[in-house]
Protein backbone atom coordinates (compact mmCIF):
# COMPACT_ATOMS: atom_id res chain seq x y z
CA UNK A 1 0.00 0.00 0.00
CA UNK A 2 1.27 3.46 -0.90
CA UNK A 3 1.98 5.65 2.12
CA UNK A 4 0.42 8.95 1.03
CA UNK A 5 2.05 10.89 3.86
CA UNK A 6 5.45 9.69 2.75
CA UNK A 7 4.71 10.54 -0.88
CA UNK A 8 3.68 14.08 0.11
CA UNK A 9 6.73 14.44 2.33
CA UNK A 10 9.04 13.50 -0.53
CA UNK A 11 7.23 15.86 -2.90
CA UNK A 12 7.61 18.87 -0.59
CA UNK A 13 11.11 17.92 0.55
CA UNK A 14 12.50 17.70 -2.97
CA UNK A 15 11.09 21.09 -3.86
CA UNK A 16 12.55 22.81 -0.83
CA UNK A 17 15.82 20.97 -1.47
CA UNK A 18 16.19 22.76 -4.81
CA UNK A 19 15.78 26.22 -3.28
CA UNK A 20 18.60 28.59 -2.42
CA UNK A 21 19.44 29.43 1.20
CA UNK A 22 17.82 32.85 0.83
CA UNK A 23 14.64 31.32 -0.60
CA UNK A 24 14.41 28.86 2.32
CA UNK A 25 14.73 31.79 4.71
CA UNK A 26 11.89 33.63 2.97
CA UNK A 27 9.73 30.53 3.17
CA UNK A 28 10.46 30.15 6.89
CA UNK A 29 9.35 33.74 7.40
CA UNK A 30 6.17 33.19 5.35
CA UNK A 31 5.27 29.96 7.12
CA UNK A 32 5.67 31.32 10.65
CA UNK A 33 2.23 33.02 10.88
CA UNK A 34 0.68 29.67 9.90
CA UNK A 35 2.80 27.50 12.18
CA UNK A 36 2.85 29.71 15.27
CA UNK A 37 -0.79 29.14 16.36
CA UNK A 38 -0.29 25.36 16.01
CA UNK A 39 2.58 25.12 18.51
CA UNK A 40 1.06 26.75 21.57
CA UNK A 41 2.71 24.33 24.02
CA UNK A 42 6.13 24.79 22.44
CA UNK A 43 5.74 28.59 22.42
CA UNK A 44 4.91 28.50 26.12
CA UNK A 45 8.13 26.59 26.87
CA UNK A 46 10.14 28.97 24.70
CA UNK A 47 8.65 32.00 26.42
CA UNK A 48 9.44 30.55 29.84
CA UNK A 49 13.05 29.73 28.93
CA UNK A 50 13.64 33.16 27.43
CA UNK A 51 12.15 34.86 30.50
CA UNK A 52 14.40 32.79 32.80
CA UNK A 53 17.54 33.44 30.76
CA UNK A 54 16.95 37.09 29.85
CA UNK A 55 15.17 38.71 32.81
CA UNK A 56 16.60 42.09 31.80
CA UNK A 57 14.57 42.09 28.56
CA UNK A 58 11.22 43.80 28.25
CA UNK A 59 8.16 41.75 27.30
CA UNK A 60 8.33 43.17 23.79
CA UNK A 61 12.01 42.24 23.44
CA UNK A 62 11.33 38.70 24.58
CA UNK A 63 8.51 38.33 22.06
CA UNK A 64 10.80 39.60 19.32
CA UNK A 65 13.44 37.05 20.32
CA UNK A 66 10.85 34.26 20.42
CA UNK A 67 9.66 35.09 16.91
CA UNK A 68 13.23 35.30 15.59
CA UNK A 69 14.03 31.93 17.13
CA UNK A 70 10.93 30.37 15.58
CA UNK A 71 11.97 31.60 12.15
CA UNK A 72 15.54 30.37 12.68
CA UNK A 73 14.35 26.93 13.70
CA UNK A 74 11.82 26.73 10.86
CA UNK A 75 14.64 27.62 8.48
CA UNK A 76 16.68 24.87 10.12
CA UNK A 77 13.95 22.34 9.32
CA UNK A 78 13.92 23.42 5.67
CA UNK A 79 17.71 23.19 5.65
CA UNK A 80 17.32 19.62 6.85
CA UNK A 81 15.23 18.84 3.76
CA UNK A 82 17.96 20.42 1.67
CA UNK A 83 20.59 18.28 3.40
CA UNK A 84 18.61 15.09 2.82
CA UNK A 85 17.40 15.59 -0.75
CA UNK A 86 19.65 18.05 -2.58
CA UNK A 87 21.50 16.03 -5.25
CA UNK A 88 24.47 18.38 -5.02
CA UNK A 89 25.64 20.60 -2.19
CA UNK A 90 27.51 23.88 -2.59
CA UNK A 91 29.25 24.97 0.60
CA UNK A 92 29.83 28.57 -0.49
CA UNK A 93 26.14 29.03 -1.31
CA UNK A 94 25.19 28.00 2.23
CA UNK A 95 28.09 29.00 4.48
CA UNK A 96 30.64 31.48 5.61
CA UNK A 97 33.26 29.30 7.29
CA UNK A 98 35.62 30.51 10.00
CA UNK A 99 38.43 28.36 11.37
CA UNK A 100 37.88 25.41 9.04
CA UNK A 101 41.65 24.85 9.20
CA UNK A 102 41.16 23.56 12.78
CA UNK A 103 38.63 21.02 11.55
CA UNK A 104 40.66 19.88 8.57
CA UNK A 105 43.82 19.60 10.65
CA UNK A 106 41.99 17.29 13.05
CA UNK A 107 40.69 15.10 10.24
CA UNK A 108 44.13 15.17 8.63
CA UNK A 109 45.57 13.21 11.55
CA UNK A 110 43.55 10.19 10.48
CA UNK A 111 41.75 9.97 13.82
CA UNK A 112 38.09 10.37 14.61
CA UNK A 113 36.68 13.85 15.15
CA UNK A 114 33.88 14.99 17.44
CA UNK A 115 32.33 18.36 16.63
CA UNK A 116 31.23 19.65 20.03
CA UNK A 117 28.07 21.66 19.48
CA UNK A 118 24.66 22.56 20.87
CA UNK A 119 21.06 22.50 19.71
CA UNK A 120 21.27 25.35 17.22
CA UNK A 121 19.37 25.36 13.89
CA UNK A 122 20.54 23.57 10.76
CA UNK A 123 22.30 20.61 12.31
CA UNK A 124 21.45 18.19 9.51
CA UNK A 125 22.85 20.55 6.91
CA UNK A 126 25.96 21.29 8.98
CA UNK A 127 26.79 17.59 9.08
CA UNK A 128 26.54 17.31 5.31
CA UNK A 129 28.79 20.33 4.99
CA UNK A 130 31.42 18.75 7.25
CA UNK A 131 31.15 15.45 5.35
CA UNK A 132 31.78 17.24 2.06
CA UNK A 133 34.56 19.39 3.52
CA UNK A 134 36.41 16.48 5.12
CA UNK A 135 35.58 13.54 2.89
CA UNK A 136 35.03 11.46 6.04
CA UNK A 137 31.79 9.79 7.16
CA UNK A 138 29.89 11.93 9.68
CA UNK A 139 27.58 9.72 11.71
CA UNK A 140 24.85 11.57 13.64
CA UNK A 141 23.20 10.30 16.80
CA UNK A 142 19.52 10.39 15.87
CA UNK A 143 16.14 10.04 17.56
CA UNK A 144 13.69 7.78 15.76
CA UNK A 145 10.59 9.31 14.16
CA UNK A 146 7.28 7.87 15.34
CA UNK A 147 6.34 7.11 11.73
CA UNK A 148 8.45 4.07 10.83
CA UNK A 149 8.26 4.68 7.10
CA UNK A 150 9.40 8.28 7.55
CA UNK A 151 12.17 7.16 9.87
CA UNK A 152 13.43 4.67 7.29
CA UNK A 153 13.21 7.29 4.54
CA UNK A 154 15.15 9.97 6.41
CA UNK A 155 17.82 7.57 7.64
CA UNK A 156 18.30 6.30 4.09
CA UNK A 157 18.96 9.89 2.98
CA UNK A 158 21.29 10.49 5.91
CA UNK A 159 23.21 7.32 5.11
CA UNK A 160 23.50 8.32 1.45
CA UNK A 161 24.95 11.74 2.22
CA UNK A 162 26.69 11.19 5.56
CA UNK A 163 27.69 7.53 5.61
CA UNK A 164 25.36 6.16 8.30
CA UNK A 165 23.58 6.91 11.56
CA UNK A 166 23.86 6.03 15.25
CA UNK A 167 20.87 5.58 17.55
CA UNK A 168 20.53 8.41 20.05
CA UNK A 169 21.20 6.19 23.08
CA UNK A 170 23.94 4.06 21.47
CA UNK A 171 26.97 5.36 23.35
CA UNK A 172 29.03 2.33 22.33
CA UNK A 173 28.23 2.99 18.69
CA UNK A 174 29.27 6.61 19.17
CA UNK A 175 32.63 5.76 20.71
CA UNK A 176 33.27 2.97 18.18
CA UNK A 177 32.67 5.35 15.26
CA UNK A 178 35.18 7.86 16.56
CA UNK A 179 37.75 5.19 17.32
CA UNK A 180 37.66 3.88 13.76
CA UNK A 181 38.24 7.37 12.37
CA UNK A 182 34.74 8.62 11.56
CA UNK A 183 33.37 12.00 12.52
CA UNK A 184 30.27 12.86 14.52
CA UNK A 185 28.49 15.75 16.21
CA UNK A 186 27.92 15.80 19.98
CA UNK A 187 25.41 18.19 21.58
CA UNK A 188 25.19 17.53 25.36
CA UNK A 189 23.14 20.66 26.17
CA UNK A 190 20.11 18.65 27.30
CA UNK A 191 18.29 18.16 30.57
CA UNK A 192 19.14 14.85 32.26
CA UNK A 193 17.54 13.22 35.29
CA UNK A 194 20.36 10.94 36.40
CA UNK A 195 24.18 10.94 36.31
CA UNK A 196 23.91 14.70 36.39
CA UNK A 197 25.52 17.77 37.83
CA UNK A 198 23.90 21.19 38.21
CA UNK A 199 25.72 24.07 36.56
CA UNK A 200 24.54 27.65 35.98
CA UNK A 201 23.14 28.45 32.55
CA UNK A 202 22.20 32.15 32.34
CA UNK A 203 22.18 32.14 36.14
CA UNK A 204 19.72 29.24 36.41
CA UNK A 205 20.87 25.84 37.65
CA UNK A 206 20.70 23.39 34.72
CA UNK A 207 20.95 19.62 35.09
CA UNK A 208 23.78 18.52 32.81
CA UNK A 209 25.39 15.17 32.03
CA UNK A 210 28.36 14.61 34.32
CA UNK A 211 29.73 11.73 32.21
CA UNK A 212 30.35 13.91 29.14
CA UNK A 213 34.08 13.74 29.86
CA UNK A 214 34.06 9.95 30.27
CA UNK A 215 32.24 9.47 26.95
CA UNK A 216 34.61 11.76 25.07
CA UNK A 217 37.71 10.20 26.62
CA UNK A 218 36.51 6.71 25.68
CA UNK A 219 35.86 7.85 22.13
CA UNK A 220 39.26 9.47 21.76
CA UNK A 221 39.98 11.51 18.65
CA UNK A 222 39.90 15.28 18.44
CA UNK A 223 37.15 17.43 19.97
CA UNK A 224 36.53 20.52 17.84
CA UNK A 225 34.04 23.08 19.22
CA UNK A 226 31.79 24.33 16.44
CA UNK A 227 29.06 26.98 16.44
CA UNK A 228 26.56 28.04 13.76
CA UNK A 229 25.07 31.53 13.52
CA UNK A 230 22.37 32.37 10.95
CA UNK A 231 23.16 35.23 8.57
CA UNK A 232 20.66 37.70 7.07
CA UNK A 233 21.11 36.22 3.58
CA UNK A 234 20.01 32.73 4.68
CA UNK A 235 23.48 31.27 4.99
CA UNK A 236 25.22 30.28 8.23
CA UNK A 237 28.46 31.50 9.68
CA UNK A 238 30.03 28.40 11.18
CA UNK A 239 33.07 28.82 13.39
CA UNK A 240 35.35 25.89 14.19
CA UNK A 241 37.58 26.49 17.19
CA UNK A 242 40.89 24.89 18.06
CA UNK A 243 40.63 22.02 20.57
CA UNK A 244 40.32 23.26 24.14
CA UNK A 245 43.28 22.66 26.43
CA UNK A 246 42.69 19.87 28.94
CA UNK A 247 39.31 18.89 27.51
CA UNK A 248 37.92 16.40 28.18
CA UNK A 249 39.46 16.29 31.64
CA UNK A 250 38.88 13.86 34.48
CA UNK A 251 36.57 16.35 36.23
CA UNK A 252 33.07 15.86 34.84
CA UNK A 253 31.59 18.78 36.77
CA UNK A 254 34.28 21.18 35.58
CA UNK A 255 33.83 20.07 31.96
CA UNK A 256 30.04 20.41 32.20
CA UNK A 257 30.47 23.96 33.52
CA UNK A 258 33.02 24.85 30.85
CA UNK A 259 30.80 23.58 28.05
CA UNK A 260 27.70 25.31 29.41
CA UNK A 261 29.52 28.62 29.81
CA UNK A 262 30.68 28.32 26.20
CA UNK A 263 27.10 27.78 25.00
CA UNK A 264 25.91 30.76 27.03
CA UNK A 265 28.66 33.00 25.64
CA UNK A 266 27.63 32.14 22.08
CA UNK A 267 23.95 32.74 22.78
CA UNK A 268 24.59 36.14 24.31
CA UNK A 269 25.96 37.11 20.88
CA UNK A 270 23.05 35.62 18.92
CA UNK A 271 20.26 34.33 21.19
CA UNK A 272 17.87 33.43 18.36
CA UNK A 273 20.31 30.75 17.16
CA UNK A 274 19.02 28.13 19.58
CA UNK A 275 16.22 25.68 20.22
CA UNK A 276 14.50 27.33 23.19
CA UNK A 277 11.59 24.90 22.90
CA UNK A 278 12.97 22.18 25.20
CA UNK A 279 12.60 22.06 28.97
CA UNK A 280 16.26 22.71 29.66
CA UNK A 281 15.53 23.41 33.34
CA UNK A 282 13.03 20.60 33.96
CA UNK A 283 15.10 18.67 36.52
CA UNK A 284 15.61 20.79 39.62
CA UNK A 285 17.95 20.60 42.60
CA UNK A 286 16.35 19.06 45.67
CA UNK A 287 13.74 21.35 47.18
CA UNK A 288 13.30 23.61 44.14
CA UNK A 289 9.91 24.02 42.46
CA UNK A 290 9.06 23.05 38.89
CA UNK A 291 9.94 26.03 36.69
CA UNK A 292 7.43 24.98 34.01
CA UNK A 293 4.38 24.44 36.21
Amino acid sequence: MVDLKLVLFRWFARRFARMSASARLRWAQRLMPVIKPLIKKRRKIMARNIALCFPEMTAAERETLLNASLVANAKGVLDGLHAWYAPTFDIEDNYRLVGEAHLLAAFGKGEGVVVLCAHYPGGEQHMRMVRQLSGVSILPMVRAFRNIALDDEVNAQRTQHLGGVIARDDVRGFTAAVRRGDGTFYAPDVNVRTRNVFVPFFGVQASTLDSMSVILRRAGGAVIPGWAKPLPDGRYEVTFESPWADFPSKDGAADALRFTQWVESKLRECPEAYDWGTKRFKTRPSGEVDLYA
